[in-house]
């Protein structure tokens, strides 16, 4: 039996588990339901973070292109994680929506991604100090999220032509 990628979600998730696994086996044979099930599988994460994260703010609309565009879900990711998080949202409707090929790149991209998001959301979710794990009594969270502060670098005056060149390549 081969393991899962996404074995790290087994324990504290195991419906997400059993989605992300889902994406996972259906890479290179089934390309469009791969796309469709990574879509699925951010809903979820998503719908999890929003039932389990008393900071976030539920948009009028439930879709996923409001629940993740709400400010106090995407103001809180890092850009990188976000641009995850809408790469496998816009894949997934193509697969849905779109008669275009669905290829096996756009298959690997959205599992790549999804990947990255669903490790990005175990990491900050179970060293939250607000997060109660299955075993323990459930208890009201806080937020999930890291609080994200973004400091601007000092700026380096270059002195010389000379010192620009020395610091480019390391002397």
């Amino acid at each position: 039996m081969q393991m899962s990628n996404f074995a790290f979600l087994k324990a504290e998730w195991p419906e997400l588990h059993a989605s992300a696994v889902k994406v996972e086996s259906l890479v290179h044979t089934d390309t469009r339901t791969c796309c469709f099930y990574a879509r699925r599988t951010l809903e979820l994460a998503v719908d999890w973070l929003y039932q389990n994260d008393a900071e976030l703010k539920r948009p009028y609309e439930n879709h996923l292109s409001a629940l993740i565009h709400e400010p106090t879900f995407k103001d809180n990711l890092p850009r990188n994680v976000f641009l995850k998080v809408r790469a496998i949202k816009e894949i997934g409707n193509q697969a849905v929506h779109s008669n275009r090929t669905i290829t096996e790149n756009d298959a690997l991209r959205a599992t790549k991604e999804l990947f990255h998001f669903l490790f990005w959301f175990a990491r900050q979710t179970l060293k939250s100090p607000g997060y109660a794990k299955r075993s323990q009594k459930p208890r009201r969270r806080t937020s999930l999220f890291p609080t994200l502060t973004i400091t601007p670098r000092p700026r380096r005056e270059i002195t010389s032509l000379t010192s620009c060149c020395m610091r480019l390549v390391g002397l």
